[in-house]
């Protein structure tokens, strides 16, 4: 039956979170840019290894769409990375997951004061395709297991 083997259930439900927003100013070059979401992807899947699906949003503001402090146009921009992840993360994996977060947004972008945000979800929080991901046993069960391995 259609959709109920391990692989289409794998490739349909399993691969959806995490997802990061980096919020930083234009200007920094392609090969710079896939340097930086290499080395970001390394630290999540760290820290967050199930499922295998990370996702990074860059999003470039030029420094006239920026406001800090009430100055628009204020320099120098201060980055911003939003990552929304599974409940259940280990607190030494995300301590050194924001250390190499933290280095590679620097080096891409040198500016001060990188803020990351980490909000953690639960699977009955979060629907894909019209459906909770706490509902999928196997889910559930997958990532239990994968996540036991960096608790250790």
């Amino acid at each position: 039956m259609a959709g109920t083997d391990r692989n289409t259930h794998t490739s349909q439900k399993e691969k959806h979170m995490p997802v990061g927003y980096l919020d930083v100013p234009t200007g920094v070059d392609l090969s710079k840019k896939r340097e930086l979401v290499k080395a970001m992807y390394e630290a999540l899947s760290e820290a967050y290894p199930f499922p295998d699906d990370h996702r990074i949003f860059l999003r470039e503001w030029p420094v006239d769409s920026v406001s800090q402090n009430g100055l628009l146009g204020s320099e120098p921009a201060r980055p911003v990375f939003m990552v929304h992840v599974p409940q259940d993360g280990n607190a030494d994996a995300r301590r050194t997951m924001v250390k190499k977060m933290n280095a590679a947004v620097a080096t891409a972008y040198p500016l001060p004061d990188i803020a990351i945000f980490i909000a953690e979800h639960p699977l009955e929080l979060v629907a894909i395709n019209g459906g909770l991901l706490a509902d999928d046993q196997q889910r559930v069960e997958d990532q239990a297991e994968a996540y036991s391995h960096i608790r250790q």
